[in-house]
């Protein structure tokens, strides 16, 4: 049996042969491998979370608990496909496969430019590591990987219509309804109607603890900006009086941030349809922070 020392180096630089050689572990030994590198992983990433967000437990418990989770559904969802493209080797060497073939990742994956680097090796490496654990060719492990990421691409994109599914809230402006780190599931504008606050106290229609939808949109329609997720509240037409007295200049949106005392507007214009990217519907806690470290650490 590899010493972790061995099979750490092997996964890295010849996962082939590595695989080969950890065929008959078993599944504690493989779980005992990826707990003792997934806890590094967690504890440098929370280090950097630190230093960046002040949310160093959050991390880790997120990097930690998530890749725990993530290995077990992903290696059960991942094994479907591995059987329907010919494997009878079991459930074990599927999971065996996703563990050992995280090490680059975890390894490697909490340092900033590098982790994406890190990400696409430990893709490469699970599929090495289901060609060789089950044996199968390199064609059929290619296409069951495939299967595995594009179901889950494409199913969303049938429900909301739009590629993008979530945005991180990256500010307090809408507290206590949505809070810093919150990962936000949307739904494209051209699949839903979008309900101002104003319409909403007519209609009783709520989203978020609050009357009205709320809209993320391109301030100004600037698709370089940074798109802000604020709520409809009203409906102006061009040359209607906006908040501070200014005629509108076109028809569009007046939004504000829940936790916000004043409009956008005047600041920025009015909220045209079009500039309007998608229409919050959900929100999971914390979920939202590995994109804000990686957008902070860029």
């Amino acid at each position: 049996m590899l010493s972790i020392g061995e099979k750490m180096k092997g996964l890295l630089f010849s996962p082939s042969k590595t695989f080969d050689a950890s065929e008959e572990d078993t599944l504690g030994t493989a779980f005992a491998f990826f707990i003792a590198l997934l806890a590094m992983c967690a504890v440098l990433s929370g280090v950097t979370s630190w230093l960046i967000f002040h949310h160093g437990v959050t991390m880790f418990v997120l990097v930690f608990f998530l890749g725990i989770i993530g290995v077990f559904i992903g290696g059960l969802w991942t094994h479907i496909w591995v059987y329907l493209v010919g494997s009878r080797k079991g459930v074990t060497q599927t999971l065996k496969a996703l563990m050992y073939g995280a090490t680059p990742g975890c390894l490697l994956g909490w340092i900033p430019i590098v982790g994406v680097f890190a990400a696409i090796w430990s893709f490469i490496v699970q599929i090495v590591g289901i060609r060789q654990l089950h044996g199968l060719s390199t064609r059929r492990a290619v296409l069951a990987v495939i299967l595995v990421i594009s179901i889950p691409l494409t199913m969303p994109y049938a429900v909301t219509g739009t590629w993008r599914v979530g945005f991180a809230t990256e500010s307090g402006s809408m507290e206590p309804n949505m809070l810093v780190g919150d990962l936000i599931f949307v739904q494209a504008p051209h699949r839903t109607n979008v309900t101002t606050y104003e319409e909403g106290e007519m209609l009783n229609h709520t989203s978020f603890n609050n009357y009205g939808d709320v809209i993320i949109y391109r301030p100004n329609g600037f698709s370089s900006v940074t798109p802000i997720i604020h709520r409809a509240m009203y409906w102006v037409e061009k040359g209607e009086e906006m908040p501070g007295g200014k005629p509108a200049p076109h028809a569009g949106y007046i939004t504000r941030g829940d936790n916000n005392l004043h409009p956008d507007q005047p600041g920025y214009e009015p909220v045209k349809p079009e500039w309007v990217i998608a229409v919050a519907r959900a929100r999971v806690p914390y979920l939202g922070y590995p994109s804000l470290i990686l957008k902070k650490g860029f």
